[in-house]
Parts: C-alpha cells; structure tokens; sequence
C-alpha cells in the first residue's frame, strides 16, 4: 500500500492517469487543435499575422506559415499521438475509439491554470518591451556610442531611435489590448487585471529571493521596497478579485424560481385543467364525427359509381344481343335505329 494513504493522509492532485489514459487524452488533444486551423478564428489570425509581417518596414525573422503548413504540422502531430494511442489500445486489449468520438474526450475540462490566449501574449510582449527600452536607456551614452564600433551588417539605431523603437512596439501590444478588452464583459477585464498584477507581484517578489536575476536587478528594488510593493499589490489583487466575484454573479443568469401557489389558485387551476380537457375532448369527438360522415359520405358515392357502372353495362349488353338477333334476321340494326 502507498506509503501516503498508510499515514492517513490524503494524496493531493489529480490521480495518477494510466498509459493509455495519458494516450488517449493526448490524441483528444491533438485532434482537436487539427480541427481547429480549418476553422475561420485561426484563418483570421494567419492572415494577420501575415499582413503585418509584409507590411512592416524591417520584415527582420523568418516568413510567417502559411494556412496550409499549419495544418500540415498539426496532421503530423496527430497522426503520431493516434498511432500511439492505437498501439497502446493493442497493448491493453482495448477497442480504440474513433476520431469523432475522441473530439468529445476531456473537450470542456477545465482542469489546470487558464491557458495564455492573445490578451495574455500581448501584456507580457508590452512587458519585454519596455524592459528593453528601460535597459537600452540605463546604458551610459559613452558607452553606447562605442559599442555601435564594432557593429557589423545593417546600421545600428541610436540610443533614442532604439529607446523610441521598443516603446513603439510597447504602445502598439496596449492598443491592441484596449481594443480586445472592450467587447469583454466586466468579470474578463478584471481577470485581465488581476493577471497583470500576479505577474508584477511574481516578478516583484524575485527582488528578495533571487536577487541576481536579470529581471530583479532592472528592478533595483531593495527588500523593503520589494515587501512593501507586495503588500501593496495583494491589497489590489485581493479587491479586484472581490469585485470580479460580484460581477461573475451579475452576468450569471438567475434561475426564477416557482412562485408558490395559494390553495385557492391551486383550486382554480385544477378546474381550468379540467375544462380544459373537456373541451378539447369535446373538440375531438366532433372532429372524430366529421371524419366517420366523410368516410359515409365517400363510401356512398363510390357505390352509387358502380351501381351506374353496373346498369350500363347491363344495358349496352341487352342492346347488344338485340342488335344480333336482327342480324340474324336479315335485318340491318342501322337502319332500324335511323328508322
């Protein structure tokens, strides 16, 4: 027995997922971030990211991928974790479900941290940016001039072109961000909020434990200024996460509840569902009465049909037979009939 569950305590986390679990949930995944480049949301962000690769002045990196290679590497990607999926079912003697059933798998588990989307990439871009810019700036201008010596390829910016290029860039990422944050109801502005502040925090924080980091030593915050920055900022996280809750509960929507009835309007509505089923199976003889005199009506009139079909078939035989017996006669039926 596990040595945890012997102390009695209880094992934190998920638990332990099984080979073909683990398999399985990859080829879920997989499948599912195939499915999703032929959808018109990642069209849209190929395609941006493709006009501003070509209409940017420097177009410094490789070419952006196009629409077709990006679903070439997610079909590769799922074709290795569905091999390695079906090998396993073999293993265990298990039947392998098919793709469509694998979609489903795990689709709305909301298991582990919240995953970064566009908003999230874009505030730590403006993050990177204005740490450069704030770097390139702290450089003495002597020492920035010599450097630009030694350079070698295209020309170097200045000092101000450079500290100006990543404010830029800084500036452009929060436009950006306004602009997706605007359509999004409270709770999500908040939540974007409060993830920025974490960060701050978390990066705030590396000031007092590791204080040689390259990101604590741009800070240039002494411990006492880092801890009274950390109090500060669990005050705000700690209030935007109050007011997130009440704003969650506003765009949730409320379940009316029954109102409950007095025993006379329970009385009265007994009665009217009594009345109701009356009539309606007052409506439904009579239409069940109609239809029987239809069908009388119909059955009648195909019967009077073939009682005239009969007479004149009975008819047209006598005058038949009479016509013979004149022509046995020597006699011409014509001239008889045209007198």
């Amino acid at each position: 027995m596990d040595q945890d569950m012997t102390d009695g305590k209880r094992q934190k986390g998920r638990p332990k997922l099984s080979v073909l679990e683990k398999s399985k949930s990859r080829a879920a995944r997989d499948y599912r971030a195939y499915l999703h480049t032929f959808g018109s949301e990642f069209d849209d962000e190929i395609e941006r990211k493709r006009v501003q690769f070509y209409e940017s002045d420097e177009q410094m990196g490789r070419p952006p991928l196009s629409l077709k290679q990006h679903q070439e590497k997610a079909r590769t990607v799922w074709d290795g974790s569905w091999t390695a999926y079906v090998k396993q079912c073999e293993v265990d003697s298990v039947e392998p479900e098919s793709p469509k059933d694998l979609e489903k798998h795990k689709a709305r588990d909301k298991a582990g941290r919240r995953g970064n989307d566009r908003i999230v990439y874009l505030l730590k871009y403006a993050r990177q940016q204005k740490r450069k810019a704030e770097n390139a700036e702290a450089v003495p201008d002597l020492d920035y001039n010599e450097s630009l010596k030694n350079t070698r390829g295209r020309v170097p910016m200045t000092k101000l072109e450079k500290v100006a290029h990543y404010n830029q860039k800084a500036k452009s990422a929060e436009l950006e961000i306004v602009e997706l944050i605007a359509n999004l109801p409270k709770s999500e502005q908040l939540y974007y909020k409060i993830h920025d502040f974490k960060i701050e925090r978390r990066q705030t924080l590396m000031c007092i434990t590791n204080p040689g980091n390259p990101q604590a030593l741009t800070m240039a915050l002494s411990a006492e200024q880092a801890t009274q920055n950390i109090m500060e900022l669990d005050t705000a996280i700690g209030a935007l996460e109050v007011e997130r809750h009440e704003a969650i509960k506003k765009e949730t929507p409320k379940k009316s509840k029954p109102k409950k009835m007095t025993p006379n309007e329970i009385s009265e509505k007994a009665r009217a569902i009594l009345s109701n089923a009356h009539e309606n199976a007052s409506d439904e003889m009579r239409t069940q009465a109609d239809q029987d005199l239809k069908e009388m009506q119909d059955k009648s009139k195909r019967l009077d049909e073939l009682l005239n079909k009969a007479r004149a078939d009975r008819l047209r035989k006598r005058i038949q037979e009479q016509e013979q017996e004149l022509i046995e006669m020597g006699i011409d039926p014509a001239k008889v009939m045209n007198g």
